[in-house]
């Protein structure tokens, strides 16, 4: 029986600061190639003067960029052994916003806002519609404000966030959408519960949520349980004890989450470890695949006209992403992929039954 060996890498991670214009988009990649693949991936982007393939390092030179896409269009490369996600590191914050304010007041009320995805739905409202009714300014503030609380959860930034709040409330020309703006000013009352138990440092970075994507998707697979080697990552290092956890085999196996976005738990992974990229050559072919997704769908989201970004694409980069945290256009919103069934299971409740 043959272990597979997933490899892990990331770009551009800001940690729990996620609304740095010069960084908006985090993505990690993984792949499942073996040493003699590696070694062909990465012939096509090999230098004298470099010990290491590092797309930062090509990315700064002309040849370097034809380097990269021949390694990405390489047709060593297949959908089912590379794998990334993308977040938008803006809208994520709109979606914490959501998960940790609006989601535990609804629940106090006994209401799942993950079924049908309503937290998705929600996210992508505030996300098109907040800025329209209250004004880009407000709406930037407000967002700060947030993401400065989760990190301080001083007396000083919580003030500072239901200031913004309030502010946001009184701007807003639309009296239905001031209805979503409400449970903001009155989450002041239960802040301190809210904001109980959640890490300053990690809670909101996007690595550790991709990084559990990632596992999943790569459970539902491989038929055995792989071995995972990441590149050092301070959050997932972290949070190494919590995916322990959820890796514990005495836990009833269960197919939890809501509609299409179902998965097994416990998750099916024999070990995770840190590695260095010197050590291991795959280390290096997903920092590649993680430094030119992140390229390319930084230039989509900024609607650019990139020459390199529009080259990328037609080298096929797309073709690796799996999934992504990032808005929606209204227009084009079909929530029908979002219905869930009553027999469906709330992950958060189910993991945190056999994990706390």
């Amino acid at each position: 029986m043959t272990i597979s060996t997933i490899f892990f890498d990331e770009s551009d991670n800001t940690g729990a600061y996620l609304l740095d214009a010069n960084q908006p988009i985090f993505t990690l990649a993984s792949v499942d190639y073996n040493p003699d693949e590696c070694s062909g991936l990465l012939f096509l982007v090999s230098s004298h003067q470099a010990s290491e393939a590092k797309f930062r390092s090509l990315q700064g030179s002309e040849a370097g960029r034809r380097k990269i896409l021949d390694f990405v269009s390489s047709p060593i490369h297949s959908e089912k052994r590379v794998k990334t996600m993308i977040v938008h590191k803006r809208f994520n914050a709109v979606t914490q916003l959501v998960d940790i304010i609006k989601e535990t007041l609804m629940r106090r009320d006994g209401i799942d806002i993950y079924k049908n995805g309503g937290n998705i739905v929600l996210a992508n409202l505030h996300w098109c519609l907040t800025p329209h009714f209250c004004g880009e300014q407000q709406f930037n503030d407000f967002l700060g404000c947030f993401v400065e609380m989760v990190r301080s959860q001083s007396n000083e930034s919580k003030s500072k966030f239901f200031t913004s709040a309030k502010v946001l409330y009184d701007n807003c020309t639309d009296e239905d959408h001031k209805s979503m703006l409400a449970p903001y000013i009155y989450a002041e009352h239960f802040i301190d519960d809210i904001l109980n138990g959640i890490d300053k440092t990690y809670h909101i970075d996007p690595a550790i949520s991709s990084f559990f994507c990632h596992l999943t998707e790569w459970g539902k697979q491989l038929n055995e349980p792989p071995i995972v080697i990441y590149d050092e990552s301070k959050p997932i290092t972290a949070s190494q004890p919590i995916f322990m956890k959820m890796m514990d085999s005495s836990i009833p196996p269960e197919i939890i989450g809501y509609g299409q976005r179902k998965f097994e738990f416990p998750l099916k992974i024999k070990e995770i470890r840190p590695g260095i990229s010197k050590q291991y050559p795959a280390l290096q072919v997903a920092d590649l695949i993680a430094g030119a997704t992140r390229y390319y769908y930084s230039a989509f989201f900024r609607n650019e006209d990139d020459p390199f970004a529009i080259k990328l694409k037609d080298a096929g980069i797309e073709r690796f992403v799996f999934g992504a945290i990032g808005p929606r256009d209204l227009e084009h919103f079909v929530p029908d992929d979002l219905k869930t069934s009553d027999n469906d299971i709330n992950p958060a409740d189910y993991m945190t039954k056999f994990c706390s």
